[in-house]
């Protein structure tokens, strides 16, 4: 050992982050222990490593005693004395230890020791890193696949992207560049998982949050997302400052922004909904891409439920695919939605008590200047 051996502790504690004190307590109370196996004198020792030189010193440690039962763990008072004269029958003694002999014992010792610490420590500093980065978005390769899992190459760790955390048929490349959600980090800080997502409402939230300079400025807020990956998303936006529309800002000049969102989830259609309209309105929206008028919408807040009178032309609209477009909108609004057709008195469907008529508005349409809906044509999903 030498002062070279301690730079080259302090290097790895700048480098790894591995405190070199604690490398030097972990060498200490491994060469003692190795010394215990391989080294006759003692079944103790206690090891020092010198501070200043970098020069470990050892001792093999005995009791002492009038009359020696056992010479590893005894010495004689008569020979203790020699090394100490004030020792007394039951003291330990310390007997020291050639330098050479540590020497030989040591080297091999402490390079498993600190090559076993320093994968401990990237463990350690992986499973930190990673788990304060959940609910964030980041770029990985595409490593490899096992069966429908994606195993991404973060270059510091292996992640992996679930097949129902991923976009329906949308298709990923080995050796290719994706963005994804670090859904969660399982496990703990000897072994951990990093699990992925795609398909999650917070990627699209984060997503929008990348995109929209005003999310992260606390400008905008978006207040819900809800997804059928790969289909539809609608994301329930509010605006923190007067003046600013929270749809508008997030649709971008001419659909920029949100254009770039809908690329990165595969052509995924986003309806955005304004949460300061009022309860009438915002599931009138919410069921866009269907053309709904906020005064067909007949809220009774006590059972969060909502019917709405629409066009039988807009059923399919409305409904959606297997009825996954007004199960989103229910999802979003947090009401039971009831679809009726026609131009059906609505006074019979709020409870007794409790009526919340919707204002009489202009009726609301799937472009970008009322809720926010991007799609350029009608679609019945």
């Amino acid at each position: 050992m030498s002062k070279e051996f301690l730079a080259a502790l302090d290097q790895m504690q700048h480098e790894k982050g591995i405190p070199k004190e604690e490398i030097i307590s972990l060498i200490e109370h491994a060469v003692s222990k190795c010394l215990v196996k391989v080294y006759p004198l003692s079944d103790r020792y206690k090891v020092t490593l010198d501070r200043e030189t970098g020069q470990i010193v050892a001792w093999g440690i005995k009791s002492a005693v009038g009359k020696v039962a056992d010479p590893r763990k005894e010495i004689l008072l008569s020979a203790a004395r020699e090394i100490d004269p004030k020792v007394s029958e039951g003291d330990d003694v310390e007997l020291p230890i050639d330098v050479d002999e540590i020497a030989r014992i040591a080297s091999q010792t402490i390079k498993k020791v600190i090559t076993q610490r320093i994968r401990e420590y990237e463990k350690i500093s992986v499973y930190k890193k990673y788990k304060q980065m959940e609910n964030r978005i980041v770029s990985g390769r595409v490593f490899r696949f096992i069966g429908r899992k994606a195993i991404f190459d973060f270059g510091d760790a292996e992640a992996v992207l679930p097949a129902d955390e991923q976009i329906p048929k949308q298709f990923l490349r080995a050796n290719s560049f994706v963005k994804t959600l670090i859904l969660r980090v399982e496990g703990n800080e000897k072994k951990c998982e990093i699990i992925l997502s795609r398909s999650h409402p917070e990627f699209l939230k984060q997503l929008l949050s990348d995109e929209v300079p005003e999310i992260k400025e606390g400008i905008v807020e978006i207040v819900k997302a809800v997804r059928q990956p790969g289909i539809r998303s609608k994301v329930l936006v509010k605006s923190l400052k007067e003046h600013v529309d929270p749809v508008g800002t997030c649709v971008g000049v001419r659909g920029s922004r949100i254009k770039t969102i809908i690329s990165e989830l595969g052509g995924e259609k986003i309806d955005l909904v304004d949460a300061a309209k009022n309860p009438a309105a915002i599931v009138a929206s919410s069921l866009s891409p269907a053309r709904v008028e906020s005064s067909a919408v007949k809220i009774n807040k006590s059972k969060k439920k909502a019917v709405v009178t629409i066009d039988p032309s807009q059923r399919g609209q409305a409904l959606g695919q297997g009825g996954f477009n007004i199960n989103l909108a229910s999802e979003l609004t947090g009401m039971e939605i009831d679809i009726e057709f026609g131009e059906k008195e609505l006074s019979d469907t709020a409870e007794a008590g409790d009526p919340e008529p919707a204002p009489a508005v202009a009726p609301e349409t799937s472009g970008p200047p009322t809720d926010g809906n991007i799609d350029e044509k009608k679609e019945d999903n």
